[in-house]
């Protein structure tokens, strides 16, 4: 139990780093204003959960619902959740850790700057997608 436990919170951590990192995604177009919250939809196509139950391999709910409590999350949708909010004020809560930045919007590129580092991402149909080396993470309000 605990050598799954410890494989989910690696793979969580790996899916922070893909955030930290901000990478770049190439296409779409802006569709109105992005405030609001966002939690993650989807990464490489799968749900969330799939993605982890995939990476994690049969672990049961009890070993996940720990897994999760050790982050501060109560869903796999939590883990991370970016709120754009007016002004550009930009507040990440990550593994039940807030923190804040800046945002803005130029055409459909979002760049989001937290501790002085700039990522960048497409806001496209209402949605916020992350690539960082072929990796893709789509949030959704």
């Amino acid at each position: 139990m605990m050598k799954r436990i410890v494989s989910l919170a690696l793979v969580i951590l790996l899916v922070a780093a893909l955030f930290v990192g901000c990478g770049s995604s190439s296409s779409g177009t802006a569709d109105g204003n992005p405030e609001g919250t966002y939690k993650i939809k989807t990464v490489n196509g799968k749900g969330i959960k799939e993605y982890f139950g995939e990476s994690m391999g049969a672990a049961s709910d009890a070993e996940i619902n720990l897994a999760l409590s050790f982050f501060g999350v109560d869903s796999f949708e939590d883990l991370i959740v970016f709120d754009l909010q007016s002004g550009g004020v930009l507040k990440i809560t990550m593994m039940g850790v807030e923190s804040e930045g800046t945002w803005k919007l130029e055409g459909s590129k979002i760049t989001m700057t937290m501790d002085g580092e700039d990522g960048e991402a497409t806001y496209k149909d209402g949605e916020i997608v992350v690539d960082m080396d072929g990796e893709e993470m789509v949030l959704a309000r």
